[in-house]
């Protein structure tokens, strides 16, 4: 009975050792043979007191490496995972080692910048078409106009009209002097009608341009969120790297000799 439990508390013993090994680096196939596990079970005793001192002062024992089953090396911070990807989505996947997921947010991100420039760069193109025709059609002149000038170049026919019946109701709209370059005259309601779909194509551009950037903050937030969690699996992955590890216990406690074989396998 007694070499029986001198045979399990051995066993228990190699399969630490062991398992410390592998969480340290250690990898493939590892053969350990005692030939006197009442010595294991001393030595276990020993090491054990030793690590349990080194806890309780703060302080880290080299020659324990061998008992660590979590292996801290190597692990991704989750902050620095997420201040990457809210920099640039993508760039946090690429730290973690998520490289299919960082060309997915890598082109999500492209595409939204070059959707971007393309809606700003039509949005000034449409301004500037709907300026020249309302300095063709309407005999104005654009310098020093803003935005509220051209808004009711759309709704009203002259400058008149906006001073009798765009003002009447609401005096603290602005007032625009009756010269050259303000009083403003369509010469047809097509004319008008024509700088209006201008002027909303312009608009439509700028409206997708900020929507645009709408997605390039949800972007960062996905990828942020993702990056986050995929920094925590990484490290309950490494932590748990022995999860696949196949442990076989031979030997033979009986007898004269005594003896016990742990053979640890593990696929990589």
């Amino acid at each position: 009975m007694l070499r029986f439990v001198s045979f399990v508390s051995c066993a228990l013993t190699l399969a630490v050792v062991v398992c410390g090994m592998c969480s340290s680096g250690f990898c493939g196939v590892s053969v350990v043979e005692v030939q006197q596990p009442a010595q294991i079970t001393d030595m276990l005793a020993h090491d054990l007191l030793f690590y349990t001192q080194g806890r309780l002062s703060g302080e880290n024992q080299p020659g324990l490496d061998g008992l660590r089953l979590n292996d801290v090396s190597g692990l991704k911070s989750p902050v620095k995972a997420v201040l990457l990807s809210l920099l640039l989505p993508g760039a946090g996947q690429s730290y973690i080692g998520a490289v299919a997921k960082s060309r997915v947010f890598y082109s999500a991100e492209a595409v939204a910048w070059v959707a971007y420039g393309g809606f700003k760069v039509w949005q000034h193109q449409k301004e500037n078409e709907y300026k020249s025709w309302a300095v063709q059609h309407a005999g104005i002149d654009e310098a020093g106009k803003d935005d509220y000038f051209w808004q009711m170049m759309t709704y009203y026919d002259s400058r008149s009209a906006y001073e009798i019946y765009g003002r009447a109701g609401q005096p603290d709209r602005p007032s625009y002097p009756d010269v050259v370059g303000w009083d403003w005259q369509w010469d047809s309601e097509t004319a008008r009608a024509e700088y209006r779909e201008l002027r909303n194509s312009a608009k439509g551009a700028d409206r997708k341009a900020t929507f645009t950037l709408g997605t390039m903050v949800l972007n960062r937030i996905v990828a942020s969120l993702d990056a986050y969690r995929g920094a925590k699996l990484f490290n309950r992955k490494k932590a748990m790297g022995l999860a696949s590890a196949k442990l076989r216990l031979k030997g033979t406690p009986f007898g004269e000799n005594p003896n016990v074989m742990v053979i640890l396998q593990r696929v990589f």
